[in-house]
C-alpha cells in the first residue's frame, strides 16, 4: 500500500502529523500481536518485549 502525505508546514501542526502517525503504528502493532494464535501471557511477553526494546533504543 502507497500514502501520499502533504508535509504540513508549521511546526505545530508537523507534530500532530508525527503523534498520529505513531498513533498508527502503535494501533496496527497491538492488533497485530491479537492475531497471534498464541496465549495471552505469551502476547504480553511479546509487547513487553517490543516496549523494552523500543526504550533501550531511546536512551
Amino acid at each position: 500500500m502507497k500514502v501520499v502525505v502533504n508535509l504540513p508546514e508549521r511546526e505545530e501542526d508537523k507534530k500532530e502529523l508525527e503523534s498520529r502517525v505513531v498513533f498508527f503504528h502503535a494501533t496496527l502493532l497491538i492488533e497485530r500481536i491479537k492475531q497471534l494464535k498464541i496465549s495471552d501471557k505469551s502476547k504480553q511477553k511479546i509487547l513487553d518485549l517490543i516496549l523494552q526494546d523500543l526504550k533501550e533504543k531511546c536512551t
